[in-house]
């Protein structure tokens, strides 16, 4: 734990004393008065997924591909399957939905609200900032006669609520998440005293928590997408004479530009780090929203603060992860990946992250952070980052950039150093074939060094000799070096809770480098 505490800021540790200590109020207790209000302007967004579904008093919802059934009323305290699906219960996704009546929708904000009054629900900061903003969104949109005035009761209540309880002990993205929807509410309530402090905010944190290669510095690919989204959101209701929407403006420019560079051909992305399909708005759509608002990507733009590294040769697509454990005090969503790699071929992905299914702190939680699940290399079956209790990290790699150009680069890390082994890969990409080097240094007797590469669950994997594969319809990989080869099954993640099989390769040395060809 000393490992972990020790990267904290000492805002956090504050805060989390001061959360401890403090016991947490109702809704009731932040209560405020106004009679101004103004409705904002926003861009139309795509069909929503339905989340909910409704017939004789049962309401069926469903989170994160797992559904649950109220009768009569809604649970809002359900955790039967995590924090996680709890919190999209209470972010009121449903009021994006067209096929429920805004009845409906008003019965059961009010339900939830009147929990959150009685104190029968606790508040807390990230749910809060989610669902006010989509109140926000929903109450702009049209005048909900003889329902308008205690709506905006309670969404002033909260609002006023957030205002006094930043996330300052995690910080990063939750951060930026209270900012928006500070924001939002202060232009929404026209209060002057919310929209200085979340401008204050924004220009602080959008500083820096957006890198110089426009990365979001948590480095996780599905994060990225969500701030940028919030980012274009605040866009389409601020006014274009205000600093803030300059600084936006420009933001959001980079941050389209890593993600254009970033994703593949066909618009998914790599699953680096927390990843997975089916919570943020994709990368087509993102541009999409970007053009509307005047803002596009530039062309060839270099991916180089954010660790990643992007080798586009003919029908080969590889991007790698080169960097380590970031931001130091919030590695919340970050896994022990380093020198992993995710390729696509004609278009189509051959080598994959298997990404995440689960928030749950779990073996699979576990699994799914552990160096094992991603295509790098373990000594004796250990991270290369202390990756521990689902969003926690102690002992973390120090990565060196030993040589690159846009064909090769060269890395080295010390992720093994307290085993006294260090790690260097180098990536070679050509026209035909890409070229994968591993060196082990060490000073002691040879450990046990595995390397793992994970398949997309469409590419069919035949066995040739000992050391060759057949992968797909149009490559070959192979492994040069002193190693025992081995295929197997392993659970690839299509999402929260969704899981399906697909093929393994793990490579074990036996001297202290291999060399690794995937060619036409």
């Amino acid at each position: 734990m000393l490992r972990t505490v020790s990267h904290l800021k000492p805002v956090q540790v504050a805060y989390q004393f001061k959360n401890r200590l403090i016991k947490p109020k109702s809704l009731r207790f932040y209560k405020k008065l106004n009679k101004t209000r103004k409705a904002l302007k926003f861009f139309e967004l795509p069909p929503c997924k339905s989340v909910l579904k409704y017939s004789e008093k049962r309401y069926i919802f469903n989170f994160l591909n797992l559904e649950k059934q109220f009768e009569i009323t809604t649970d809002w305290n359900f955790q039967g399957y995590g924090k996680l699906w709890n919190y999209n219960l209470q972010y009121l996704d449903f009021l994006k939905q067209t096929n429920v009546s805004n009845e409906l929708k008003i019965a059961l904000i009010k339900d939830l609200y009147q929990n959150l009054w009685e104190g029968d629900l606790l508040l807390e900061p990230y749910p809060a900032s989610l669902r006010i903003m989509n109140m926000i969104r929903f109450l702009s949109k049209s005048e909900h006669h003889g329902e308008t005035e205690l709506l905006e009761t309670y969404l002033l209540a909260e609002v006023n609520y957030l205002s006094k309880n930043l996330e300052y002990h995690i910080l990063a993205n939750h951060l930026l998440e209270n900012a928006f929807a500070l924001l939002m509410g202060g232009y929404f309530f026209d209060q002057k005293e919310w929209i200085d402090r979340a401008e204050k905010l924004l220009e602080i944190e959008m500083d820096e928590q957006i890198l110089n290669d426009g990365a979001h510095f948590e480095l996780s690919p599905m994060y990225h997408q969500i701030i940028l989204f919030r980012v274009l959101e605040a866009m389409a209701y601020l006014p274009k004479e205000e600093q803030l929407y300059q600084l936006l403006k420009h933001k959001a420019g980079l941050m389209l530009s890593w993600l254009a560079t970033f994703s593949f051909k066909d618009g998914t992305i790599a699953h680096f780090n927390d990843s997975c399909d089916g919570i943020a708005f994709e990368t087509p759509k993102l541009l999409e929203m970007g053009k509307g608002l005047g803002v596009e990507p530039k062309s060839g733009h270099i991916l180089k603060e954010s660790g990643y590294r992007k080798f586009e040769i003919n029908d080969f697509e590889l991007v790698t992860d080169v960097h380590g454990i970031s931001p130091d005090y919030q590695p919340g969503h970050a896994h022990a990946d380093t020198f992993s790699f995710c390729l696509n071929y004609k278009g189509k992905p051959i080598v994959v992250d298997p990404g995440i299914s689960t928030y749950n702190i779990s073996s699979r939680r576990d699994w799914e952070r552990s160096t094992s699940a991603h295509n790098t290399l373990t000594i004796n079956d250990k991270n290369s980052a202390e990756v521990w209790a689902g969003f926690r990290v102690g002992r973390r790699p120090d990565v060196s950039i030993i040589d690159e150009n846009n064909m090769f680069i060269q890395v080295t890390h010390n992720g093994f150093s307290n085993q006294k082994i260090n790690v260097l890969r180098k990536f070679n990409v050509n026209n035909d074939f890409i070229e994968i080097e591993d060196f082990l240094d060490f000073n002691t007797q040879i450990p046990k060094a595995t390397i793992h590469f994970h398949f997309h669950p469409d590419v069919e994997i035949k066995q040739t000799n000992e050391s060759l594969f057949q992968i797909g319809t149009g490559l070959k990989i192979e492994f040069i070096g002193d190693s025992e080869v081995e295929l197997f099954e392993y659970d690839y993640c299509i999402g929260f809770n969704r899981l399906t099989k697909a093929k393994k390769i793990t490579v074990t040395l036996f001297t202290n480098s291999i060399k690794t060809i995937i060619r036409k």
